[in-house]
Order: structure tokens, then sequence, then C-alpha cells
């Protein structure tokens, strides 16, 4: 059995990996903050299962995937405002208007994709997990989230040079 030391040790610190993974999905910060409470709590009554578990946070996360795909089933989920951070030292506004605009660009395209495609692109590239730990989370197989993230990339890449003009070039 964990106890609560090892527990704010090992399990406490992936409340901000929870909280933003929630946040993806959900694009609601109270409902995000409710889910991250909500899965410490769920990992918290589990304490005695989690010093087996290989992977927290795969496992945190996964707990997180589910709670926020109930949740969405039950209600359209909500859009923020979104703000991209900067650096003050290099502050520029207008390379920060454009930085902005391309992450809402590329975050409308990738609203545009596939449930399957979005879940895993997000995994991957805005959480930066391991393709292992998306599919612990997922249920899927390596080579399926392959080809998800190349087909998700592509049509990303696709739209953002045909309807943005956007080049790898610029």
């Amino acid at each position: 059995m964990m106890t609560k030391k090892e527990f704010e040790h090992r399990i406490m610190p992936l409340s901000k990996q929870v909280y933003t993974c929630a946040l993806n999905m959900i694009k609601d910060d109270d409902q995000a903050a409710d889910v991250t409470q909500d899965v410490m709590l769920r990992l918290w009554d589990l304490r005695k299962k989690l010093s087996g578990i290989e992977n927290p946070k795969a496992y945190a996360l996964r707990i997180t995937r589910n709670i926020c795909l109930d949740m969405i089933k039950k209600h359209k989920p909500v859009y923020g405002n979104e703000q991209v951070m900067y650096n003050d030292d290099l502050y520029d506004p207008v390379r920060q208007f454009e930085l902005e605009d391309t992450v809402s660009v590329v975050r409308r395209i990738i609203d545009t994709l596939p449930s399957t495609q979005k879940e895993v692109i997000a995994l991957r590239e805005i959480h930066e997990l391991e393709y292992e730990e998306i599919a612990e989370i997922t249920g899927l197989g390596l080579n399926n989230i392959r080809v998800l993230l190349c087909r998700a990339r592509k049509k990303i890449k696709d739209i953002l040079v045909k309807k943005y003009q956007v080049s790898r070039f610029d």
C-alpha cells in the first residue's frame, strides 16, 4: 500500500499534467480543475494498487481521458480563450501576434480532425508523451498510433498550405 508520503512524492506532481490533459480535451479551466481534483481523489482511493503500477503517469492520464470523455458525451465542450506564453526578454509584439494566430489556426484545424487523430496528436505533440504511453492511455497499438499521427500531421500541413498559404520555407 502506498503511504501518504509516497503518494505526495510520486502521484501529486502528476496533477499539472492531468490538468493540462483535461484542459486540452474539454477546453474549460474550471472543468479541467474539477477533473484534476476528481482524478487525484480516485488515485488516492486506489493507492493500495498504485504501488504495483509501472507507469503512474500513463495510468493517471488514462483516468483523466476517461473522465473527460464522459463529460464530453454529457455536454458539448466549452472553448475558452487561449494564450501563448512568451519570454519577456525576447518579446516582440508582432511576432507574438503571429504566434498566437498560428496556434489558433492549428488548434482550429486539430479540432476538425477525427476524434482518435485529435486525441493522439494532442497526447504526442502537446503533452509530449512517448508512443508507449499513448498506447497505454488509449489502448491503441503502436502501429495504429504512428498511422494516426502521420495522417493527422499530413492533414494539418495540407490545410495550412492550401487554406492559409503557409509553407515550411516562409
